[in-house]
């Protein structure tokens, strides 16, 4: 399994499910406590949810939180020495 630092609209389909006639997506209960204080998904903003699954804040609270949620979706902490500049 390749190690990756964000979760993809794929991984997305195992953490949760599309839902409503405006198709937003949902987490399951096993991460919904991370989702309690962002703005729920509506018609105009479907996305809402999913685009905050998918950032290195949301990857963070899963390593500390649901440690074997994030180690079976491949994520991985990026460390400062990983970067590499020109």
């Amino acid at each position: 399994m390749e190690l990756k630092t964000s979760l993809t609209w794929n991984d997305l389909k195992k953490l949760g499910a599309w839902q409503g006639s405006a198709k937003a997506w949902h987490p399951n209960e096993s991460i919904a406590d991370y989702f309690k204080n962002l703005r729920a998904p509506s018609r105009a903003y479907p996305h809402s949810y999913a685009r905050a699954a998918q950032t290195y804040k949301f990857r963070d609270w899963l390593l500390e939180n649901r440690p074997e949620i994030a180690s079976a979706m491949g994520l991985t902490c990026m460390d400062v020495n990983d970067f590499t500049g020109d």
